[in-house]
């Protein structure tokens, strides 16, 4: 608010001249000398009202600020949480979804954003209990895809949201298939959803009570956003044998894979013996370096190896000295995989 103050307006003709204009001048200092305590009175009582009103004007604004202060910071915060949970409110749109909704259930899918993998197709399983939905991603070459651990965490943000809107599904299953077939896949079940890695938050009371209000299910979406990564939650034994298992997929190339379940390993200590006549045939031309490691432990592993293109297998030996792979050997045949396996067996001491 701006106040102006004006004075007073005061002006005097000086037309006349001598004794008159003495007496007129008198006349008006002496009314001046008069007027002069009621102009400073009314000039005192001006400012007194001009100073009251610019403290009730400030009073006001302050007033007025905090108010607006408190507003904004709510407009603020009402805005933070709207730009949080925007993502929030698309899903919570389909809350109470059952799996007969198609249509739902796969807009459902196309709005999540926890994996990039190429959505293929989705099957229902609703004529019976256990409800099961499955989500089918298809990929050029799972050559790209060798290393599960960031699909796995994001199947995982996956199943929990879906659980949380779709009350009446049981399971939940992920597919990961290129042209030549499966090579991936994870199934959830509503009740041990918790059970997978990182996810003890998800009991099934928590899932339950996800979408009560918009407000607990962005607190619950944030908790599925947080879920970490299943590689964080490996053992050291877990961890090693990832490390080793790029390695051998650096070796065996694109076309081919490690057959599930197909590995052995055994935990030799590398003797002067062993180097000087090594006792797998296949390592004779492997002395000098063997030598190398002499009075270590290394760990011998096999595998099968399929070609997943033409589905032609082949056996490997690797040697690893902790997560380094230090030698390798293709053995081509079952028989010589068995042969080594029964050479190792009495070599092999405790870790």
């Amino acid at each position: 608010m701006n106040n102006y103050l004006k004075p007073p307006a005061l002006s005097t003709s000086f037309s006349e001249s001598g004794k008159s204009a003495k007496k007129r001048f008198a006349n008006i200092f002496d009314r001046n000398r008069k007027k002069r305590g009621v102009w400073a009175l009314v000039l005192v009582l001006t400012l007194a009202g001009v100073t009251g009103t610019m403290v009730a004007c400030s009073n006001g604004q302050v007033s007025t600020s905090d108010q607006q202060e408190s507003t904004n910071k709510e407009q603020q915060s009402a805005s933070a949480l709207d730009q949080q949970g925007s993502y929030a409110k698309d899903l919570y749109q389909y809350q109470g979804t059952n799996t007969g909704d198609n249509s739902k259930v796969a807009a459902i899918v196309h709005a999540l954003n926890f994996t990039d993998l190429p959505l293929k197709s989705i099957e229902f399983k609703t004529d019976s209990e256990p409800y099961r939905i499955t989500v089918n991603y298809l990929v050029d070459s799972r050559a790209n895809y060798r290393f599960s651990d960031d699909i796995i965490t994001g199947w995982n943000k996956n199943a929990a949201v879906m659980f949380s809107l779709i009350p009446n599904a049981s399971e939940i299953m992920f597919r990961l298939y290129d042209s030549y077939g499966d090579f991936y896949w994870s199934i959830y079940n509503r009740e041990n959803l918790s059970e997978h890695y990182g996810m003890e938050y998800f009991t099934s009371d928590t899932v339950k009570g996800a979408t009560g209000s918009l407000y607990s299910f962005t607190n619950y979406l944030n908790k599925v956003s947080a879920i970490r990564n299943t590689e964080d939650f490996y053992s050291e034994g877990q961890k090693q044998s990832s490390a080793r298992e790029k390695q051998i997929y650096s070796v065996i190339g694109d076309d081919r894979e490690i057959t599930v379940n197909s590995g052995t390993g055994f935990l030799v200590t590398i003797t002067n013996a062993f180097t000087t006549n090594p006792p797998i045939k296949e390592l004779a031309d492997q002395k000098e370096l063997l030598a190398q490691y002499t009075g270590k432990k290394v760990k011998f592993s096999t595998y099968q190896i399929r070609n997943f293109k033409t589905n032609v297998r082949t056996y490997y030996l690797f040697v690893f000295d902790g997560e380094k792979m230090i030698a390798y050997i293709d053995l081509k045949t079952a028989s010589s995989e068995q042969n080594v396996i029964r050479t190792l067996i009495p070599l092999q001491v405790v870790e």
